[in-house]
């Protein structure tokens, strides 16, 4: 996946989960992106919006399946 592209997808993710406006599983995502193929270059984008603290990885153990939701900060990014 090229750079621009990477940052394209982690604009798209994070607009996703703020319409949403409830915590989504990968597949999710997915859907809302019209993502076709192999979802590692997604999960890729995700890890590293996880690492940069934009977005939670968090249980669901209702669904017992992972969820990711924006970090409290409307997915800033920022600590104070």
């Amino acid at each position: 996946m090229a750079e621009v592209e990477a940052g394209e997808v982690k604009r798209r993710v994070v607009e996703v989960l703020r319409s949403a406006g409830r915590p989504l599983e990968v597949g999710e995502i997915a859907e809302a992106l019209e993502w076709r193929g192999d979802l590692r270059p997604l999960r890729r984008v995700l890890a590293g919006l996880v690492r940069e603290g934009v977005v939670l990885r968090v249980p669901d153990y209702e669904r017992r399946r992972m969820v990711y939701m924006l970090a409290g900060g409307g997915g800033s990014g920022s600590q104070a």
